[in-house]
């Protein structure tokens, strides 16, 4: 089950049922971990994904027209 699918579950359960004032605390409380969790976990995608291209970057190397590593003299 992915975050966002357990945080619909969770919100509908908050609006739905009749919850003690602790029991509705505790479903927030699970609703904002699972939040900052979805969030975390696209950071370091979004990481992961900079990254790779920076590396890809980094390694080509400039054609022998540009001058620089390979040039032909």
């Amino acid at each position: 089950m992915d975050f966002k699918q357990a945080i619909s579950i969770l919100s509908k359960m908050l609006e739905e049922r009749s919850l003690s004032a602790v029991e509705k605390e505790a479903v927030s409380t699970a609703i904002g971990v699972l939040d900052w969790a979805a969030l975390g976990k696209n950071r370091l995608k979004s990481m992961a994904e900079y990254r790779r291209g920076k590396r890809e970057k980094s390694i080509k190397w400039p054609s022998g027209d540009e001058g620089g590593r390979g040039a032909k003299e």
